[in-house]
């Protein structure tokens, strides 16, 4: 069974920013059983779908998901912004009412941590890495300082999906 995007992104508030967001976003609500009918491997970012990348092309070729390209003021780095196209539906409703308080949580992190979260279940449950925590910062160097691993922790222990360190 696979989901809508635009139904997925409606339940997240309308709106999600960023590719990796998107990625780790559904990547960590299979966790918890969505059930979107991705597979996913590792790769620079953490878990990643080729086929969710794919849909979400789809969907903004055929017009039922918006994307918007901005800026990062600080350098003019390009992002960008998925949109939810047209009024809620019943599939948006259905995600929000069993995902909406995991949803919260994960569109108020930022990416890095998202990203940080995502690839320590990976880590710990995808690849039964021991280490997780040494492997971690192996691949993810600085990203994993600053407490930004601190707050993937917690992220995950929110969603109910913590490792056992």
């Amino acid at each position: 069974m696979t989901i809508e995007l635009r139904s997925l992104v409606a339940a997240a508030g309308g709106e999600i920013v960023g590719r990796i967001r998107l990625q780790k976003l559904v990547y960590l609500l299979d966790q918890l059983d969505l059930g979107s009918g991705f597979s996913y491997a590792y790769h620079h970012y953490g878990p990643y779908s080729a086929e969710l990348a794919e849909e979400v092309g789809d969907e903004v070729v055929l017009g039922r998901l918006d994307e918007e390209t901005r800026y990062r003021r600080g350098d003019g780095v390009p992002y960008v912004v998925y949109k939810s196209t047209g009024e809620e539906d019943a599939a948006a409703a259905a995600i929000r009412r069993h995902f909406g308080a995991q949803l919260g949580e994960m569109q108020s992190c930022s990416a890095t941590v998202l990203e940080l979260a995502a690839t320590i279940h990976w880590l710990a449950f995808k690849e039964e890495c021991e280490d997780w925590r040494g492997e971690l910062v192996r691949r993810k160097t600085v990203k994993t300082e600053n407490g930004r691993t601190d707050q993937a922790l917690a992220l995950l222990a929110k969603l109910g999906l913590s490792p056992t360190a």
